[in-house]
C-alpha cells in the first residue's frame, strides 16, 4: 500500500526541472573547478593591501601587508545554482593560526538589492585546508528557479541535499567572489590552491531516480542517502554511544573555575542574596550567583529537551518507518499530525522511562561542555530535582493569546492583564523559592515594528483588539472632532467608525506623531505589567527581557530604551558571526546589561539540509565560530551571558509551520554529540572567568 501511494504521488509530479535548472553531476565527478593554476588561463582579479602575489605551479602565493586589511577580488560569471559551496583550498605559509574571510557576490533578475554569501575560517600553520562558503539562493528564487522543489517538499526549509533560502542572489548569477585577510601586525603569506563548487545541492538520486528516491529518510529520523560520522545504523550504535560519551564526561566533568552555580569560585565574592541578581564592577555588568560570585551566563536554548517533533500529513511518503498509531509502544508518540522521532529515540537507547535519566545525563553534558545555564524553552523538571544535581535555570512564558497583529499582544486588555499574572504566578510556585531558578524570559521575537507599520498592522489584524479602540479613542481625544483628523490627513472621513474601518496605510501614516506617543504608551504598559507581575510573584527574580528579532523593524529605539526602565536584562537574538559591532539601538547610551538570547552556526556536512540563521564550513568550523562568538561576547562590557539555539538539531523534514530542518543542535536528531563542536566549546568556555577578567 505505501508503495502505492509513493507511485501515486510521483505520477502526478511535474517534469522535475524544465528548462530554469539542468545539473549535470556525473559531469563534475570532483565538482565544478573554478580556478586549480595549472594552466596559463588569464584570471581576472584586483587586490587591496596585498604585497605580492606570485604564480606558481602550486597556485597563486599571496603576501600581505602588514597593519592593513588586506583583499584580493575576483570576477566572474558563473552559473552555481546546482552546488551547496565554493570552496577555496588554502595553504597557510606563516608562522601561526589565521583567519580567512570569504565573500560571493552575484545579481537578481528585477531586483537591484542583493546581499553576499559570506564566510570565516581559522586555518593553523602549515595547513591545507578547504574552506566552503555556502551558497544558499535567494528567497525570489525557491517559487521560480526551485518551483518543483517547493512542491515536492512542502513544509521544508531546506530541500534535499543543501538547498535553503536567505537573502542574497540568484546562484545563475554569481559575478564575484574575494578572499579577505584580516589586519595582522605581521605580513602573512597563504598559497590559494583551487577554486571549485562541490557538493551537490540537490540529491543526484531524486535527479536519476524520483522514485527510488521516496522515502528518503530512515527509522531514526536521518537522511538515508549520505553517509556521515556519527550517522546510526542499528540499534547497537545507540548503546554503543553511551559507553563512548560515559568516557567523554568523565574525563571533562567540567571547568575547574567554577562553584555550584558555575559562578567564578576563584574570583572575588560579593553580597550574596540567595538569588541571582547583576551588578555593574569594575566597569564591567556580570550577573551575582546566589552566593555573590561572578557568573556570566553560558547557555543553550531547550536543554534537556529532546523531542523532534515532525509534522507527517500528506507527507507519510517521505519516511522509511512510521509505527502505527495503534502499536502498544510507539502509538504515544503520536501528536495529533506530528510523530516524535526524539522519544523514538530516547526510548531505544535509554529505555522507555528515559524521562528523568535523559535529564540528568543533559546536566552532565552541560556542565561537561561547560554549560552553566539552561536558556529559554529548556526542561521544566530541573526544577524538581534535588540541589547537587541542578543547573541554573530559566523559564520561558508567552502572552499570545488576546493579540493586535500576528505576534504582538493586546496590552490594553484585561484578559492579557489576568493572562499575564496568572501565568507568572503559576510557574512562581515552584521556582520563587530555588536559588537555581535565575528568571523569566517573557514572549520571543515579537513583531513590535516601528510605530507607523505598529499601526498599520493593527488596522489590517483581522480580530478586534481593546488596544485598536484605544488608539481611536486617544486620537479623539487629541483630535476632538473627525474634522481635524481629515484636516491633518487630506481625507473626508464622515466619522470615526468610517475612520476605523477604511483608514489605509497612506492616512495612518500621516498621524506619525500621535503613533509613536501612542506606541510608547503600548510598550510601557507590555514592559511594566509584566516587570509588575513578575515582582509580585517571583520577589528577587530576574525579567529577562523580550528576546527581540534580529530585524531593526521589530527591535528600535522606541521599544528597547522603554524596555531599560524595566527589564533586570535586555535580551536579544542575534545571528551574526561576531558581537564586535553590537550595538543597543537607542537615541541615548543605555548603560543595562544584554544577554544574546540565541546564536548558532550550522553546516551541511551531517546529513541535513539547512544550515540554519548562522552558517558554517563544517563542523569544525561550526566550533571555531562558536569560540569566536563567545570571546567577542566576553569582551562587551554589557554583555552578560550568550545562549547557543539550540540543543539538538531540527527535523530532516521540517519542524512546525515553519519548516525548519537546520543543523543547530550540539547533538543530531539522534542524541549523538557533535564532538568536534564540543572540543572547541570546551577550550573557551571552560576559561570564560579568566578570559574576561584579565586586565
Amino acid at each position: 500500500m505505501e508503495k502505492l501511494i509513493i507511485l501515486l504521488y510521483l505520477l502526478i509530479l511535474k517534469p522535475f526541472f524544465g528548462q530554469e535548472l539542468n545539473c549535470d553531476y556525473p559531469k563534475y565527478p570532483d565538482g565544478q573547478v573554478i580556478y586549480d593554476f595549472k594552466s596559463d588561463d588569464d584570471i581576472n582579479y584586483k587586490s587591496v593591501g596585498i604585497k605580492s602575489i606570485v604564480k606558481t605551479k602550486e597556485g597563486m602565493k599571496i603576501t600581505t601587508e602588514k597593519g592593513t586589511n588586506s583583499k584580493i577580488i575576483f570576477s566572474c560569471n558563473l552559473d552555481l545554482s546546482c552546488w551547496s559551496y565554493l570552496a577555496f583550498t588554502l595553504e597557510n605559509n606563516s608562522n601561526s593560526k589565521l583567519r580567512v574571510n570569504t565573500s560571493v557576490y552575484g545579481e537578481n533578475q528585477n531586483r537591484k538589492w542583493t546581499k553576499p554569501l559570506t564566510g570565516i575560517y581559522w586555518i593553523k600553520e602549515n595547513e591545507i585546508l578547504e574552506v566552503n562558503n555556502l551558497l544558499l539562493p535567494d528567497y525570489s528564487t525557491r517559487k521560480t528557479l526551485y518551483k518543483q522543489l517547493h512542491k515536492d517538499f512542502p513544509n521544508m526549509r531546506g530541500f534535499p541535499e543543501g538547498i535553503s533560502f536567505v537573502n542574497s542572489f540568484d546562484l545563475r548569477s554569481v559575478t564575484g567572489f574575494d578572499i579577505e585577510f584580516p589586519t595582522s601586525e605581521f605580513e602573512q603569506i597563504f598559497t590559494l590552491k583551487k577554486v571549485r563548487a562541490h557538493k551537490p545541492s540537490i540529491s543526484p538520486t531524486y535527479i536519476s531516480d524520483k522514485e527510488g528516491f521516496f522515502p528518503f529518510i530512515d527509522q531514526y529520523g536521518q537522511y538515508k542517502y549520505l553517509d556521515w560520522r556519527g550517522k546510526i545504523k542499528n540499534d547497537n550504535q545507540l548503546k554503543t554511544q553511551i559507553l563512548i560519551e560515559d568516557k567523554d564526561l568523565l574525563s571533562n566533568p567540567s571547568s575547574k573555575e567554577w562553584n555550584k552555580y558555575g559562578g567564578f569560585l576563584k574570583g572575588p565574592r560579593h553580597q550574596g542574596t540567595g538569588h541571582f541578581r547583576v551588578e555593574k564592577i569594575d566597569g564591567k555588568w556580570w550577573f551575582l550567583d546566589p552566593d555573590g560570585y561572578l557568573f556570566w551566563s553560558n547557555g543553550v536554548n531547550s536543554a534537556g529537551r529532546f523531542e523532534i517533533p515532525t509534522p507527517i500529513k500528506n507527507r507519510e511518503h517521505f519516511f522509511e518507518f512510521l509505527p502505527s498509531r495503534n502499536d502498544s509502544i510507539y502509538r504515544k508518540y503520536y501528536k495529533r499530525n506530528e510523530f516524535y522521532f526524539g522519544y523514538l529515540i530516547l526510548d531505544k537507547k535509554y529505555g522507555s522511562t528515559f524521562q528523568k535519566p535523559y535529564l540528568e545525563r543533559s546536566i552532565l553534558r552541560m556542565k561537561s561542555w561547560g554549560l552553566n545555564t539552561m536558556g529559554g524553552w529548556s526542561s521544566k523538571e530541573v526544577s524538581d530535582l534535588v540541589e547537587n544535581e541542578k543547573i541554573p535555570y530559566t523559564l520561558s512564558i508567552g502572552t499570545m493569546r488576546y493579540k493586535v497583529n500576528d505576534k504582538l499582544p493586546d496590552v490594553f486588555s484585561d484578559k492579557w492583564f489576568r493572562l499575564v499574572n496568572n501565568s507568572i504566578k503559576n510557574h512562581s510556585q515552584k521556582v520563587k523559592n530555588d536559588p537555581f531558578f535565575v528568571g523569566f524570559f517573557v514572549d520571543n521575537e515579537m513583531k513590535w515594528f516601528k510605530p507607523n507599520n505598529f499601526v498599520v498592522e493593527m488596522f489590517k489584524y483581522e480580530s478586534e483588539s481593546v488596544t485598536k479602540n484605544k488608539y481611536i479613542n486617544y486620537l479623539r481625544s487629541e483630535l476632538n472632532d473627525i474634522y481635524n483628523l481629515n484636516k491633518l490627513c487630506g481625507s473626508d472621513f464622515s466619522s470615526w467608525e468610517q475612520f476605523e474601518n477604511m483608514a489605509t496605510s497612506n492616512i495612518l501614516f500621516k498621524l506619525h506623531k500621535f503613533n509613536i506617543d501612542f506606541y510608547k504608551k503600548f510598550c510601557d504598559t507590555y514592559f511594566r505589567v509584566i516587570k509588575n507581575a513578575i515582582d509580585t510573584h517571583t520577589p528577587n527574580k530576574l525579567y529577562l527581557g523580550c528576546r527581540w528579532h534580529v530585524h531593526k523593524e521589530h527591535r528600535n529605539k522606541f521599544n528597547v530604551e522603554i524596555a531599560a526602565k524595566y527589564v533586570d536584562v535586555l535580551s536579544f537574538n542575534q545571528y551574526v558571526d561576531e558581537l564586535d559591532d553590537f550595538t543597543i539601538p537607542s537615541n541615548k547610551k543605555i548603560d543595562k546589561p544584554f544577554l544574546i538570547s540565541e546564536f548558532n552556526f550550522g553546516s551541511l556536512d551531517h546529513g541535513k539540509f539547512y544550515p540554519g540563521l548562522g552558517q558554517a564550513s563544517n563542523q569544525r568550523n561550526r566550533g571555531e565560530k562558536y569560540e569566536n562568538f563567545i570571546r567577542s561576547a566576553l569582551k562587551s562590557n554589557n554583555c552578560v551571558g550568550a545562549h547557543w539555539f539550540m540543543w539538538a538539531n531540527s527535523t530532516t523534514a521540517g519542524r512546525g509551520y515553519e519548516g525548519e530542518n537546520a543543523n543547530c543542535g550540539i547533538i543530531s536528531e539522534t542524541d549523538t554529540p557533535y564532538y568536534e563542536l564540543i572540543k572547541f566549546m570546551r577550550k573557551i568556555n571552560y576559561n570564560i572567568y579568566s578570559y574576561r577578567t584579565k586586565k
